[in-house]
C-alpha cells in the first residue's frame, strides 16, 4: 500500500523522485479529499521548518496552484541541506566549517514547469501571475523570484497574465530577446526551431527587446524578432487569435503549410513527413473552433491544399494529390 504522506514529505523536503512524484500528484488530482489532506500535511511541514523558512516556501511555491496542470507538468523542487557535523570534530574545525558554510553563496534553487507535446500546462506563480504553457514549451524562474524582480524564462509558447506590480517589473526571456512588462495580458511565441519570436499584447504595454534595440507594443498589436537578422518587425497576427490556442482553437492567418505542420506536431505529438516541396510555403488561413481532433485538422488542410495527407499511428505523411 502506498504511504502517500511519505511521498508528500519527500516532495517538500525536494528529494522525491520523477516517479513518485507522478504517483502523488495522481493522488491529489484524483479526489478533492485527497488535495485537502495533502494541504494539512504541507501546513505540518511548514510549522516544522520556523518561520523565516516556512514563509520563505509558501511564496516560492504558492502552494498547489504551482502545479495547476491540465494533464501533467512537474515542479522540480531541490532544497540545499547543511552538511551534519560529526562530534569528532574539534571546536576549530567547526569554526572553520561554520565559516565556509556562512560565507558560501547560495546556489540559487530552480523552479521548473514543462508542458510535453500534445499537451497544454496552466501554472500560478508565487505573485499570483498565471502562465499557459502551450505544447513542447517550458517555464523557468529562481528562488529570487519576486522579491527585487520577476524574472522567468520561456522556451516554445506561453501567455501571461502578469500580477501588477510596478515595484518589481516582470520580464520573460525567450532566447536572445526579452519581454518587460509592468501588468497585462500578453503571448509570446519563441521555438527555437521557428527562428523567430513573436509578442502580442491582449491588454497593456510591454517593451520588446534585443540588447539595446527595442520596440513598444500596446493592446492589439504585435511584433516579431527574427533571430537571424537581429531585425524587429511589426507582424500580422491579430493578437486575440495567437491565444487561440488555449482553448484549442486553429485560428491562423497568412500562415504557410510548413508552419502550420510545425505547431500541428508540437500540438497533436505526431510526426509529419513531407514527400513532397510543393504549396509547402503557400499561404493560406484556417478557422478550427471546435475542438477538432487531428484528423479534422487534416481533411480541412486537404480542402484547402492540394494534397494527400494519411495517418500511420504517431506519423503523418503529406503527399502530391
Amino acid at each position: 500500500m502506498t504511504d502517500y504522506k511519505n511521498l508528500a514529505i519527500m516532495y517538500f523536503n525536494g528529494g522525491i523522485s520523477a516517479a513518485d512524484e507522478t504517483i502523488l500528484y495522481a493522488w491529489i488530482k484524483a479526489d478533492g479529499k485527497h488535495r485537502d489532506q495533502f494541504h494539512k500535511w504541507e501546513e505540518e511541514w511548514n510549522a516544522s521548518l520556523g518561520s523565516k523558512q516556512s514563509e520563505d516556501w509558501t511564496k516560492i511555491m504558492g502552494r498547489l496552484s504551482a502545479r495547476e496542470v491540465i494533464d501533467l507538468g512537474a515542479i522540480r523542487v531541490q532544497k540545499r541541506r547543511l552538511p551534519i557535523l560529526w562530534p569528532v570534530l574539534s571546536a576549530a574545525a567547526i569554526m572553520i566549517l561554520a565559516l565556509i558554510i556562512f560565507f558560501r553563496p547560495a546556489e540559487p534553487q530552480l523552479f521548473a514547469m514543462d508542458a510535453p507535446a500534445g499537451e497544454k500546462c496552466r501554472m500560478t506563480l508565487p505573485d499570483s501571475t498565471v502562465v499557459w504553457l502551450n505544447s513542447c514549451s517550458s517555464i523557468r524562474f529562481e528562488d529570487s523570484y519576486n522579491k527585487k524582480e520577476r524574472n522567468v524564462v520561456l522556451v516554445g509558447e506561453g501567455f501571461f497574465e502578469v500580477a501588477h506590480n510596478p515595484e518589481k517589473p516582470f520580464r520573460v526571456n525567450c532566447g536572445e530577446a526579452s519581454v518587460l512588462v509592468k501588468g497585462t495580458k500578453f503571448n509570446v511565441s519563441a521555438y527555437p526551431e521557428d527562428g523567430r519570436i513573436i509578442t502580442s499584447v491582449v491588454e497593456g504595454h510591454v517593451e520588446f527587446s534585443h540588447g539595446p534595440a527595442h520596440i513598444d507594443l500596446y493592446k492589439g498589436q504585435s511584433a516579431r524578432f527574427d533571430v537571424i537578422t537581429k531585425a524587429f518587425s511589426r507582424s500580422q497576427e491579430d493578437p486575440e487569435n495567437v491565444s487561440a490556442w488555449r482553448d484549442s482553437w486553429f485560428i491562423y492567418e497568412n500562415i504557410s503549410l510548413a508552419e502550420l505542420v510545425n505547431k500541428l506536431s508540437r500540438t497533436y505529438g505526431v510526426t509529419f513527413h513531407t514527400n513532397t516541396t510543393n504549396h509547402m510555403s503557400d499561404q493560406f488561413n484556417i478557422s478550427l473552433r471546435n475542438n477538432e481532433t487531428l484528423s479534422d485538422v487534416l481533411a480541412a488542410l486537404e480542402k484547402i491544399i492540394p494534397v494527400r495527407i494519411r495517418m500511420e499511428g504517431t506519423n503523418v505523411y503529406i503527399d502530391n494529390r
